[in-house]
């Protein structure tokens, strides 16, 4: 019922769902030269790949799961909710297939570490971003 007056009322004003999360950015640092599209981005925060296109190591990571970004990562790049999500991580975990990607608790820590570390890739705010980080993907 929710996502039928969000879709009605983004219809209303003239918007698409994807513009209501267009503030969404995922960041790799400025070394990083890896263009992404959203399926590798997908696939790099799903454990189904851990290398940047050009082969290099590429290890995510992702807000804390009560933050409303993390949701629209969620919804938007892995085309999943939260139960969705957990309950995948619950089976690639038991299988031992894969880890989930380390989370942090703020943007701001987000941003400094993959400034820091060219295989690091996540995601903030298109606001919080600066030119310590580059932007690769406005999903």
């Amino acid at each position: 019922m929710k996502r039928i007056i969000h879709i009605a009322l983004a219809t209303a004003l003239g918007i698409t769902m994807q513009d209501a999360c267009s503030g969404l950015v995922v960041i790799v640092n400025p070394l990083n030269h890896n263009q992404m599209n959203l399926e590798q981005i997908r696939n790099i925060f799903l454990g189904k790949t851990r290398s940047f296109p050009d082969g290099s190591t590429a290890i995510p990571v992702e807000i804390s799961n009560q933050s409303s970004l993390r949701k629209d990562f969620e919804k938007v790049v892995l085309k999943k909710d939260d139960a969705q999500v957990r309950a995948y991580w619950a089976q690639m975990v038991f299988t031992g297939r894969a880890t989930p990607p380390k989370t942090i608790s703020s943007e701001a820590e987000l941003r400094t570490l993959i400034a820091s570390n060219p295989n690091l890739v996540g995601y903030i705010d298109s606001g919080s971003a600066d030119n310590s980080v580059k932007v690769v993907l406005q999903p």
